[in-house]
């Protein structure tokens, strides 16, 4: 079907917007079945064709909100409610052509599934982490494999793997080959899921994001130094470090979002 949607509206990928087509409907059937549909408030990012809106459709939201930056599909789109390819049924469709990072959500309550370019991977999830006053329930995102198991890693961690886990648990749900796509793209895909929580909002998210990013400014280092090499006091460091059962050379990747959370409450 997703590639008969392809032939139909001769839909080519844009090289310019990082288009790639999940084509695989397997895959796409696996996605709307990892969190509930019926009856919620869905955002969908980057629908591009429209084959996952389909298979959320089916699905009975209550509401569906779509945010396509690509023009053209916005016309394909349309073609396709005029001549009732797309069943809306009792969900009420919202159509957004907007960047992803300029974008508020209608709704309090809602959840999100995007399917994006992977080079604003990061951007996204602070958009819906940290940008947003109302950050959704759950997020289910396809992102390149290598990314994901950069987040999902709890033997190291990285600075993208904090700012997530800070607001969310994290998930891996599928993996996906790169022939599933059209075109292929080079690299091995995968969908994650978001479910966040308040688990650590006593800590300012600000001075919390600035604080990991200094740890981390050479990951290869001891995090003292990183942290000594801005306006950190070395022997307030040091004291804070043994009180903590923290090893002096230990390194910032050897830190889980708890470690951290433990240091800043009492840096602060």
């Amino acid at each position: 079907m997703s590639l008969e949607f392809l032939k139909k509206y001769n839909i080519r990928a844009k090289k310019s917007l990082w288009q790639n087509f999940l084509v695989n409907e397997e895959i796409l059937n696996q996605i709307v079945e990892i969190i509930e549909i019926t009856w919620k408030n869905i955002i969908e990012v980057g629908p591009w064709y429209w084959a996952l809106t389909e298979k959320i459709l089916e699905k009975k939201p209550k509401n569906l909100e779509l945010v396509e930056l690509d023009k053209d599909m916005i016309k394909i789109l349309d073609d396709r409610v005029k001549n009732n390819d797309l069943k809306l049924k009792n969900t009420n469709f919202i159509v957004n052509n907007i960047n992803i990072l300029k974008f508020i959500p209608s709704f309090e309550n809602y959840d999100v599934i995007a399917n994006i370019p992977y080079y604003i991977t990061s951007p996204i999830l602070r958009h819906f982490l940290y940008n947003l006053k109302n950050s959704p329930k759950n997020m289910i995102i396809l992102m390149q494999k290598d990314v994901a198991d950069k987040i999902i890693d709890e033997k190291k961690s990285s600075v993208l793997s904090l700012i997530v886990a800070k607001k969310s648990n994290v998930f891996m749900q599928i993996f996906v080959w790169k022939q599933n796509f059209i075109p292929s793209p080079k690299v091995e895909s995968a969908v994650l899921l978001f479910k966040t929580h308040n688990l650590y909002n006593e800590i300012n998210d600000d001075f919390f994001l600035d604080f990991i990013k200094k740890a981390f400014v050479s990951p290869r280092k001891k995090l003292i130094k990183n942290l000594w090499s801005f306006w950190f006091d070395k022997e307030k460091l040091t004291t804070i470090l043994n009180k903590l059962w923290f090893n002096e050379n230990i390194r910032p990747e050897e830190l889980n979002i708890k470690n951290f959370i433990n240091l800043v409450k009492n840096i602060l």
